[in-house]
């Protein structure tokens, strides 16, 4: 099988901050891998490497066939017109078109060489499946939940996340040999994600994909290569994403044994070397033979100094082949201390009308006939002390619509809303940092009075980031790492509402386990907004035991659907 993508010798980085170091990789044609490492490890840059986007400081990056490539964010004009985005995505394929059309005009008089380049672009066209090219756009566009997209409207009339999807349709409207795809489904719904999985899974093509999701792990990575921060390499792991899993524990179990191995041999010939040491000062009592006591402790003194000699350069030699000592990978460690609820008073919009019969004394969070014209219909809800509530739905349905009326960051047209005073809020489009210079520290400490030297201990303590990385601007955060410090702000604030969107997008799996328990633990309110699949099992399993413990109607896990700006019970 011929190598599709090769780097050899690659080293880069961004100022005096090296991701890679001299790492070589081989993905050979058809291969289907998964790229994972924690945020901010490299692995959007290494993706960019293999797509020819960037160059690297040193080595060489080699490609063999066409390269289709999704970034986390498109980087398309917002001028662009959705049909100016399709028709630059198929670009190639309309030019092999035009050649074609040019080819078979003169077909008649084409000499030997015309009539083979005829037949070779011919049969290259078949390949691509270049006759349905339009409807595989039209076909992606629907399952992406955007069918009937009037290809004349530009994308910045679009959300953030209906451009990501047109981007995701353009890629795979002309299917390219190598796929390079990085957090492809961050604004997919469980349809949409369904459907990219079996278009990956089914691609005769290789395919790379940089994802936080665990179900599409799974599904579609045979291969999984994982970009370590600490040691700024990429290692193979086969067997897929669960494979991936037990392979990894088992390694570091060996390094973790091979290093304290180490440590106690070094102790070891330490001891030796000082016990020695001390026993060739001994006080012997001497009796009357004098040269009988000089000869014995000559001999013994030079017995002991050799035994300190072989120990020390047993120490030497220890010394001089270190095991490093197993980097603490980053663990998110939330205890979510909740302080009391002080409702704000009610918020109210254009018309108030209607009874207060949702605004219970048990009812910390409640909207009552909100709505926001062609994208919330009229809609009540409630939340209760310490209720864990989710809601699910397709793409373009409201629930991002109810959650920022819910958080007082959009004020809804009609109807009333109840919240408390303080509610933490993750969204799900991050805002560009104001101040990209800002450093990590002081950016994550804004606002929350008190002293640095605290909130350094404190986010520390948290785990989502070392304290390497407290001096980076927050403008050289990677997506993730942006992610990680709005959920640092959101866990650190003593909140007793959260409303959380999309909570696990841009996040290592790793993370998103250990956010899961963190929530399971709060014994305040949560509102929360979520695609992700084994998120949705999880609140499962969480109201099932919730179900089965319950005395009462406190702590409830309760879940919404929504379509077409309609909540209802799940």
């Amino acid at each position: 099988m011929t190598e599709h993508l090769n780097l050899s010798g690659v080293s880069h980085g961004y100022g005096d901050r090296l991701l890679l170091d001299g790492i070589g990789l081989v993905i050979t044609a058809g291969e289907h891998v998964a790229i994972v490492g924690e945020n901010g490890a490299g692995k959007s840059t290494l993706l960019r490497i293999l797509a020819g986007l960037e160059a690297p400081d040193e080595g060489t990056a080699v490609s063999h066939g066409r390269v289709g490539y999704l970034a986390q964010t498109h980087g398309l004009p917002e001028s662009f017109t959705v049909g100016a985005a399709v028709d630059a995505s198929l670009a190639s394929l309309r030019g092999l078109e035009a050649e074609l059309d040019r080819l078979e005009a003169g077909l008649a008089d084409a000499e030997d060489d015309e009539l083979e380049t005829y037949g070779r672009l011919q049969t290259e066209y078949q390949l691509r499946e270049g006759y349905a090219a339009e409807s595989r756009v039209e076909a992606a566009l629907d399952r992406l939940g955007l069918g009937g997209l009037d290809r004349k409207r530009t994308l910045g009339s679009l959300s953030g996340g209906e451009q990501e999807r047109v981007a995701l349709a353009c890629v795979l409207a002309d299917p390219a040999d190598i796929l390079l795809l990085d957090e492809p489904t961050n604004h997919l719904d469980a349809r949409g994600t369904a459907w990219l999985e079996d278009r990956l899974a089914a691609h005769r093509g290789t395919v790379v994909v940089v994802s936080h999701d665990r179900v599409l792990l799974r599904k579609v990575a045979s291969t999984v290569i994982e970009v370590d921060a600490e040691r700024r390499t990429v290692t193979r792991y086969g067997n897929g994403y669960d494979g991936y899993l037990r392979e990894k524990a088992a390694e570091r179990q060996r390094w973790v044994q091979q290093y304290h191995e180490w440590i106690d041999a070094m102790e070891a010939e330490q001891r030796q070397a000082d016990t020695v040491t001390d026993r060739m000062g001994y006080a012997r009592k001497r009796d009357n033979d004098k040269m009988g006591f000089d000869f014995k402790a000559g001999t013994w003194q030079k017995a002991a100094t050799s035994k300190v000699r072989n120990a020390q350069e047993r120490l030497r030699r220890l010394e001089a082949s270190p095991i490093d000592r197993p980097p603490v990978p980053l663990r998110l460690a939330a205890e979510l201390a909740v302080e009391p609820e002080v409702p704000s008073g009610a918020s109210v919009a254009a018309t108030e009308s209607g009874d207060d019969s949702l605004l219970t004394a048990s009812a910390v969070l409640v909207a009552r006939g909100v709505a926001v014209p062609g994208r919330l219909g009229v809609t009540d809800f409630a939340a209760r002390t310490g209720e864990k509530i989710l809601i699910t739905g397709p793409n373009g349905a409201g629930k991002s619509t109810l959650l920022s009326v819910l958080a007082g960051t959009l004020e809804p047209v009609e109807g009333l809303v109840q919240r408390p005073a303080r509610i933490g809020y993750l969204q799900q489009e991050l805002e560009l940092p104001q101040r990209p210079t800002l450093r990590l520290l002081p950016a994550f400490a804004a606002g929350l009075g008190g002293n640095i030297d605290e909130h350094a201990e404190a986010l520390l303590r948290l785990g989502l980031f070392r304290t390497s990385e407290f001096h980076v601007p927050v403008g050289s955060l990677s997506a993730g790492q942006q992610r990680r410090l709005a959920l640092a702000r959101l866990l650190l604030g003593g909140y007793g509402t959260l409303i959380v969107d999309e909570p696990t997008n841009h996040l290592a799996p790793v993370l998103v386990e250990q956010l899961e328990e963190a929530l399971a633990g709060f014994t305040g309110t949560l509102v929360m907004v979520s695609h992700d699949r084994a998120l949705r099992d999880w609140f499962a399993r969480c109201a099932k035991k919730s179900d089965n413990s319950r005395t009462d109607d406190a702590g409830r896990w309760i879940r919404y659907s929504m379509d077409k700006g309609v909540l209802a019970p799940a």
